[in-house]
């Protein structure tokens, strides 16, 4: 055990030697606003914006920032955060602002739009909308440094609909993407604002087709990188998104900046530090510092937490949270080793397989002690956030097991989530401190599928029996709908038989056919009567 734990401590050190330490949190205060919209209802709903915002708001912690996170906000609660912000960042030395959603310039202006925004009048810019100048207006005065970074340039049929409302003469004064903003200091210059755009003045930026914007990839992998300086950043972040988008999309920036800035750890603090050696005359002089090119943190973090998944061992996803307890990994690492600690399933006695028990079992076998994270209960979850999990039927069949099995009705077991699974979901989430939206993030259903584990087999074998009894019952009823059918078929063949019987009754010589001379001679005696009286008669 003790080789063993030796070698983990060798492996980590490996890994943060060969790819760089975590960028430490400077002391100076660093206050983060980011926001993603995605799901608006009165236009097509982005499928990135809300993915780039947590990717942002997850490396702007890691460097050290305080984050104040929004997604999918509507007018009301973008004032809010923007109100949240100023009033946090006030002494902040330095200042990130990160907005990723619909966007439009009007007349040289740029307005953000809320998730909630219907802009069928001119009135509505004022009133519906975010300008650019709100953003501005809650960065810290100088000394500090304010940062924004737009990645709001999509194309927008919401601006299509507001200036088809307009006059012509006010038509043309809408603008694709965004318009250039003056980043412009007023102090004595030794603060200053830089402005971040995903592409050049006018032009539409791409949502990408992966989980994120070419953009905040982009931005996530060099903005906090250990001793480079943002704008050097930002020329690495352009590198890769024109090279990404064969060049249809060219990220720019300007700024008005009194010293260097690094949004992660700087020139001093990612230098390791030199070790003394004795001279030729036991002077001590120090060793030259050799020449790293360090990787982010977040590669560090995702190079461990691979080794850890991989390995699937307490002690790997220990070594992991050592380095990063507040990592994007961290809530599922915990789960995890609170899932191998439990003991093994030979070592329980499994429950016989019968719906009452398994009905008897589901109040008490489900897990209470698994902790979760604040960051798994602040993060609601969407239809989004569900629709990328990918489950299948199979999946969404086992998702309904687990929620009927902790005491809730749901009737047809189908893999079909309608409005009884939703609302039994919301209850789960109530009971558990979670966002009570309905929907799932990929963090609470680890966290539902560890907190009910322990039932999980009887339910499915009880569910297995319920459908092989319901199989004989769906035999029956497919019988009983055949049999009037076959009833029918044998009382029509009489009716066809009977008609040659008919026709043998009329053709038949064996039998005499009735005596009619009797009635010919009895009439025709009669007749003459009748003629031989009337002759008397007139005589």
């Amino acid at each position: 055990m003790k080789a063993f734990a030796v070698f983990l401590s060798g492996f980590v050190l490996f890994v943060i030697t060969s790819l760089g330490a975590e960028a430490a949190a400077p002391d100076a205060k660093r206050v983060a606003l980011v926001i993603g919209n995605s799901k608006y209802v009165h236009a097509v709903a982005l499928p990135n914006p809300a993915n780039d915002a947590h990717l942002i708001a997850s490396t702007l912690r890691n460097a050290g920032f305080q984050v104040i996170e929004g997604l999918d906000q509507d007018n009301a609660g973008m004032h809010s955060l923007i109100s949240r912000f100023t009033e946090q960042s006030y002494d902040a030395e330095l200042a990130v602002i990160f907005y990723a959603g619909h966007g439009m310039q009007v007349d040289g202006k740029n307005f953000l739009i809320p998730i909630d925004a219907e802009l069928t009048s001119p009135a509505h810019l004022k009133t519906r909308t975010v300008q650019i100048d709100d953003f501005m207006a809650a960065l810290p005065a100088e000394p500090a440094i304010g940062v924004i970074i737009l990645d709001a340039c999509r194309d927008n049929p919401l601006a299509r609909t507001l200036a088809a409302s307009m006059p012509k003469s006010r038509s043309a004064s809408f603008g694709s993407g965004l318009a250039p903003i003056e980043a412009r200091s007023d102090g004595v210059g030794t603060g200053g604002v830089l402005i971040a755009y995903a592409t050049d003045p006018g032009a539409i930026a791409f949502d990408g087709n992966g989980v994120n914007s070419p953009y905040s990839a982009a931005l996530a992998r060099h903005l906090t990188e250990p001793g480079v300086e943002i704008q050097s950043a930002l020329t690495r972040v352009r590198g890769q998104v024109t090279e990404t988008t064969q060049g249809r999309q060219r990220p720019w920036h300007n700024a008005s900046l009194g010293r260097e800035v690094f949004l992660g750890q700087s020139k001093a603090e990612a230098a390791p530090a030199t070790k003394p050696i004795a001279g030729a005359f036991g002077a001590m002089t120090p060793a030259p510092a050799p020449v790293t090119n360090e990787p982010p943190s977040w590669e560090v973090e995702q190079r461990l937490w691979d080794e850890a998944s991989k390995r699937n061992s307490i002690p790997f996803y220990e070594a992991y949270l050592e380095q990063f307890p507040s990592g994007r990994f961290a809530t599922v690492a915990r789960l995890n080793i609170d899932q191998l600690n439990e003991p093994k399933a030979e070592d329980r006695q499994v429950a016989a397989v019968d719906e009452d028990q398994a009905n008897a079992i589901s109040g008490s076998a489900v897990r209470t002690s698994v902790g979760v994270s604040d960051e798994v209960k602040q993060a609601p979850g969407t239809e989004l956030t569900e629709s990328a999990i990918g489950l299948d039927r199979q999946g969404r069949i086992d998702l309904q097991l687990r929620i009927e099995a902790l005491g809730n009705e749901l009737g047809r077991i189908d893999g079909n989530i309608g409005p009884k699974t939703r609302q039994a979901i919301g209850i789960w989430q109530a009971k558990n401190g979670l966002p009570q939206t309905t929907f799932l993030t990929r963090e609470q259903l680890t966290f539902l599928e560890i907190q009910t584990d322990p039932m999980m087999e009887s339910v499915r074998a009880s569910y297995a029996a319920d459908l092989a009894r319901a199989q004989p019952k769906k035999q029956v009823q497919q019988a009983r709908t055949k049999k009037p059918v076959a009833q029918k078929a044998r009382t029509q063949k009489p009716v066809v038989a009977q008609k040659p019987r008919r026709q043998q009754v009329v053709v038949r010589r064996d039998v005499p056919p009735p005596d009619n001379n009797d009635f010919l001679t009895k009439a025709l005696i009669f007749g003459t009567g009748v003629a031989v009286g009337g002759v008397l008669n007139n005589n």
